[in-house]
């Protein structure tokens, strides 16, 4: 008997089991308000969008199920005591004109605080002051550096304002610097914060932030930045070792003369193909090249890697852009892309066929995850229900429960109108939509690597 032929490599993909699928939604409308809110929202969603594609007209039980729904994720997401408190917080600061300029300055504050210490380091750094006699002049610049260096804006301006009135009546040639200092708009923005910290509003607003968000620099913060990197890179390193197996096998069941396989990580596409601030996706995490001459090689496979299945879905539509971008090249024309494993010359023929079809991704495109199938996936992303909360009705909703009215879920109606008219929330209309086909894309690495073991001894995948 001879051998089965072994699968080519889209053949080969679609044998890998696909653990991160998506159920349907329910059948029925019925069902889906039973499944709950997010359910129902997200069936009113589906529902519209596939009826704007027939170009058919929209059901108004669809708005009413979805405005209902909306009302219900927002009631529950200001509770006290169970709600999600980075939404109380975007609803308190687009209530609170003081929230949100203390926002505006803390978003420039850093920026701000450098230019300050730099200018007052040029005046007052100890190493300058060693220089200078020991009297008033050098201790009232010295406690300008002390302030400077720990953060104490108010109380430093109002120290330089003095020390400046100071030396005018002594003529020193200092003050001219000193003025600078203590009539900057970046100390005087820092000031402004400062003040602003202690206020109620910004104390609440910060309490609620705190409760999501480590504050930037904290050891919180850079606790949970390591943790993040050291799971991506472990990841990485799973996936990077999965197609390492993937492009070993596809050498080895080649015939004789087929070139060799390698894998490239962190692949950045070139300037001539990049998307000029489009959002395009421009670094690829992986890609299996078929090489053709030393330095120069053919794209058989791309895939990006994420360490938890939900993070597809915001990225879909990037990485579609992304393609769409490869796909631009010339067929007859090698393009040079950097990596991490070196330069190399991709030829622009198979750049071409990575184009998307429509909205879904080429065979040869994939995701690959290592984390575990959610025991319950997600069907609504929560990039989409941050959109829908972010929007004006939504938070003018939330400001009205937080000063204790009630209001009808029609409140909500403009964000059905807006999401189902507006090209600016296609994405949230279409979020079911990419999220399965996104998954469908998706691979478990384990997974990829037991069915290229299973086919490498000729057992059943």
């Amino acid at each position: 008997m001879s051998p089965t032929p072994l699968p080519d490599l889209p053949d080969l993909l679609r044998t890998v089991r696909r653990r991160y699928r998506l159920a349907p939604l329910p059948a029925t409308l019925d069902a889906a308000v039973a499944a709950g809110s997010e359910t129902a929202l997200a069936f009113a969603m589906e529902s519209a969008r596939l009826a704007l594609a027939g170009q058919e007209p929209l059901n108004d039980v669809w708005r009413d199920t979805f405005t209902d729904a909306l009302a219900v994720l927002i009631r529950r997401a200001m509770a006290p005591d169970e709600g999600d408190p980075a939404f109380q917080a975007q609803v308190l600061k687009s209530g609170d004109a003081q929230v949100r300029e203390w926002v505006r300055l803390e978003a420039q504050a850093a920026s701000d605080a450098r230019a300050v210490r730099a200018a007052v380091d040029a005046l007052a750094h100890p190493g300058k002051l060693r220089r200078l006699p020991k009297d008033a002049t050098r201790r009232a610049l010295a406690s300008l550096y002390a302030r400077a260096a720990a953060g104490e804006w108010h109380a430093l301006a109002s120290e330089a304002a003095a020390l400046s009135a100071a030396l005018l009546e002594a003529g020193a040639p200092l003050r001219a610097q000193v003025r600078e200092i203590g009539a900057s708009a970046a100390l005087k923005r820092l000031s402004d914060g400062e003040a602003m910290t202690a206020t109620p509003p910004v104390l609440r607003y910060r309490a609620l932030r705190a409760r999501t968000t480590p504050a930037a620099g904290s050891d919180a913060a850079q606790a949970q930045g390591r943790a993040s990197a050291r799971e991506g890179l472990l990841a990485e390193q799973v996936a990077a070792s999965a197609l390492a197996e993937l492009a070993a096998f596809l050498h080895r069941t080649g015939d004789a003369a087929s070139p060799t396989y390698r894998v490239l990580r962190s692949l950045r596409t070139p300037r001539r193909l990049s998307g000029g601030g489009d959002g395009s996706k421009e670094e690829w995490d992986a890609a299996v090249v078929r090489c053709t001459a030393p330095g120069a090689g053919d794209v058989v496979l791309l895939a990006e890697v994420k360490a938890a299945p939900a993070a597809v879905t915001s990225d879909m539509p990037r990485l579609l852009r992304g393609l769409t971008r490869l796909a631009q090249a010339e067929a007859d024309t090698a393009y040079a892309f950097a990596s991490i494993d070196g330069p190399i010359l991709l030829g622009g023929a198979s750049l071409r066929a990575l184009q998307p079809r429509g909205d879904h991704l080429p065979e040869q495109v994939i995701y690959l995850c290592s984390a575990a199938r959610e025991s319950r996936p997600s069907v609504l992303s929560a990039a989409a229900k941050g959109m829908l909360f972010a929007e004006p009705a939504s938070l003018a909703f939330a400001r009205a429960l937080a000063a204790g009215s009630s209001p009808a879920g029609t409140a909500l109606d403009p964000v059905w109108q807006s999401l189902v008219s507006e090209s600016r929330l296609g994405g949230v209309l279409r979020q079911f939509d990419i999220a399965c086909r996104a998954r469908e894309a998706m691979l478990h690495t384990g997974d990829l690597s037991a069915t290229l073991r299973a086919l490498g001894h000729g057992g059943d995948v």
